[in-house]
């Protein structure tokens, strides 16, 4: 009767070391050598009667044990398919040849594996792994906080998310549950929107989405009220004292940035990344962290030129904007900066509104927004003042220009008093 016995090639070396079978047909003909195409380490492997890969013992490492029942379980099947095809040559008359041996032990063809189902959450993962080559932190972090919104829809919802999932049901479903368990505001859901619609589309070309109802999906902004400081506010920030206060440094620190900002009209994101070569001579000359435009402030007369000097001497040092926009909120309190203003807010169809002391809702962006305001009161055109805050368009630039009640006055005075000069 046939057999079939596991060895190694060289079982003295330190090192892995092919394993071969013999195959001894036991009828007069000469053993037949079959390599399986493994090795083991000869320290893994029980010699003598046993010849196979060591799998018990108390020491043995849990991984190595279950790769030494594979080759065990794989050997087994290989004797068995060998023996196998022995037999059946024996029952119709023929002895096989060397080679044939070795084909009827050939490891058997791996199933074809099952087409991989595209699905949505680890697509959004790795389009924002993309995106964190080219894009902003900003938008980066965006894609991140979208991924958890959708990942808790799901838990809350029971769902397994599918592309083909994204119909318009999706969406009322989803913007249900944005408004009433993640309380967003509709400035907020319709940002999420944006991310969302630009992924399934480059979902779609890679064709792993083929539902595009998410074209059709839409959510209202609706800007609040953009907050700037009058000329009165801005000059009380600038002289209220704080030198006594324990905390003077942080505040006068805090209060440098952003007057520069109000001053330039520049993002906080562009103060703090600002440096001594910025400054071309009367001008500052940088490209814009947020959107890459390529900013020219001028700087003849302009206030915040010994701040920048403090800034590039290192009296003035960059913090982080959520630092800046709660200290700036106590150098405002000690301002009396304490105008009643309404702050709003909208969820869908509903409108909420509260009314808070001014120095509770300034930030850093109020400093460009200030710039703005005051430039255009002063007189200079919305075009001057575009070429240096950076906005490419007037249509997103238009939410900043806000009229106060200076202007208003003062505009209505010369064109009407003009008029009425002319009549008489």
């Amino acid at each position: 009767m046939a057999t079939v016995s596991f060895h190694l090639k060289e079982p003295k070396v330190d090192k892995p070391t092919a394993i071969f079978m013999w195959f001894n047909p036991q009828n007069g003909q000469p053993r037949v050598r079959l390599y399986t195409g493994d090795k083991i380490h000869p320290s893994q492997w029980a010699g003598g009667d046993v010849q196979r890969a060591i799998t018990k013992g108390r020491t043995i490492d849990p991984e190595l044990k279950r790769a030494n029942e594979a080759l065990n379980a794989n050997n087994e099947r290989m004797s068995k398919r060998l023996l196998a095809y022995w037999g059946e040559c024996r029952a119709q008359g023929v002895l096989p040849t060397a080679e044939q041996l070795r084909e009827a032990i050939e490891p058997e063809a791996a199933p074809e594996p099952a087409p991989e189902r595209p699905r949505p959450l680890p697509d959004l993962l790795a389009y924002k792994e993309r995106h964190a080559r080219t894009r902003r932190p900003n938008t980066v972090k965006a894609l991140g906080t979208l991924y958890n919104h959708l990942d808790r829809f799901a838990t809350a919802t029971g769902r397994t998310l599918e592309y083909s999932d994204f119909t318009a049901q999706f969406w009322h479903d989803l913007t249900a549950y944005f408004l009433d368990e993640a309380d967003l505001v509709d400035n907020s859901i319709a940002k999420h929107l944006a991310h969302f619609k630009h992924f399934l589309g480059d979902a779609h070309q890679l064709g792993r989405n083929p539902l595009q109802d998410y074209k059709h999906w839409r959510w209202a902004r609706r800007d609040p009220e953009v907050l700037a400081l009058t000329r009165a506010e801005l000059a009380a920030l600038e002289e209220v004292n704080v030198s006594m206060l324990p905390d003077a440094a942080r505040l006068e620190n805090a209060r440098a940035l952003f007057l520069i900002s109000c001053y330039t009209g520049l993002r906080f994101s562009d103060v703090a990344a600002l440096r001594p070569e910025h400054q071309k001579g009367e001008w500052l000359q940088l490209t814009a962290q947020k959107t890459s435009e390529k900013l020219t402030v001028p700087l003849r007369g302009n206030r915040a030129v010994p701040l920048l000097k403090k800034l590039w001497a290192g009296e003035v040092r960059p913090i982080s904007n959520q630092k800046l926009n709660q200290y700036i909120k106590d150098v405002a309190r000690l301002a009396q900066l304490n105008t009643p203003t309404e702050q709003v807010e909208y969820r869908g169809s509903q409108r909420t509104s509260e009314t808070l002391p001014k120095h509770e809702l300034i930030s850093s962006h109020t400093g460009r927004r200030t710039f703005v305001t005051l430039s255009l009161e002063g007189g200079l055109s919305w075009e001057t003042i575009m070429k240096a805050t950076g906005h490419k368009d007037f249509k997103s630039f238009r939410r900043y220009i806000q009229v106060t009640p200076e202007r208003l006055l003062s505009d209505f005075a010369r064109v009407w008093g003009e008029q009425e000069a002319v009549a008489l």
